[in-house]
């Protein structure tokens, strides 16, 4: 896991440097850039990590349970108790998002597999006669009804 210094940052500047980090996300302008950038600047730890907790959060809203998000992404669950704490303290960026993605075809077909692996550990693990997991196979079912 990454580690910052112990050696602090004066507010000035911490400030700053975020600022600068945030704008060069912003600045990327496309997906590609996005990619590039990301990948000369985050290690593959570190990709993995933010790529976990924007899904914990965002299983977290769609109401899946600590066992189902536990299981599919092979998080513990203090993590997903930090993520659900910061979602009910703030997270409103991560809602904001959510909602894209939501409404963003593309990316709602990621969701769906996403769901599928769900699916997929319900019935395995906890038996296809969990509640959990008929909900989730009836929703699958009727989800593939819809034309994309």
């Amino acid at each position: 896991m990454a580690q910052v210094s112990r050696r602090f940052l004066k507010p000035k500047v911490q400030e700053r440097i975020i600022s600068l980090f945030l704008s060069s996300i912003v600045l990327t302008g496309s997906q590609e850039a996005a990619v590039s950038f990301i990948d000369d600047l985050l290690t593959p730890t570190e990709k993995i990590v933010l790529a976990k907790r924007l899904s914990i959060a965002f299983m977290l809203l769609e109401g899946y349970d600590y066992d189902s998000i536990e299981d599919t992404l092979k998080v513990s669950r203090p993590t997903i108790g930090t993520v659900s704490v910061w979602l009910k303290t703030k997270g409103d960026g991560v809602r904001t998002i959510v909602k894209k993605i939501k409404r963003n075809e593309s990316l709602q077909k990621i969701w769906n597999d996403i769901k599928e692996s769900v699916a997929d550990v319900l019935t395995t693990s906890h038996g296809y006669q969990s509640k959990e997991g008929r909900a989730l196979v009836k929703e699958l079912q009727r989800s593939h009804k819809k034309p994309y």
